[in-house]
């Protein structure tokens, strides 16, 4: 998602590791988001947890692709705020059962 280093929505979406700076973040959310993830997007949060300017969230994500098939996973992200406002995302997820799930192999 432009995400987790080597994660099937980075390499989908030919995006960087992580999303850094408000140009970035807001490209992802607005323009290539909706491209990958199509409809049925579903966030189960599981926690938050917050120290200075991190701010750590636990979630499930589900959804239905772009080429029609069901999507779910659990993420871990790690937003580094900046004067109140997300300046930095970090991306941590299961990046062998993220390509599975998009391109149905595991990367070599």
């Amino acid at each position: 998602m432009a995400g987790a280093p080597g994660s099937a929505t980075a390499v989908a979406l030919e995006g960087p590791s992580h999303l850094v700076g408000r140009k970035a973040i807001v490209h992802f959310l607005a323009e290539d988001f909706p491209r990958f993830f199509v409809q049925d997007v579903t966030v189960t949060f599981h926690g938050f947890y917050a120290d200075g300017e991190r701010v750590v969230v636990a979630e499930t994500m589900t959804a239905t692709l772009a080429n029609g098939s069901h999507y779910a996973s659990d993420y871990c992200f790690v937003f580094e705020l900046r004067d109140g406002l997300i300046h930095r995302v970090r991306e941590y997820m299961d990046t062998a059962r993220g390509h599975r799930l998009i391109f149905g192999e595991v990367p070599q």
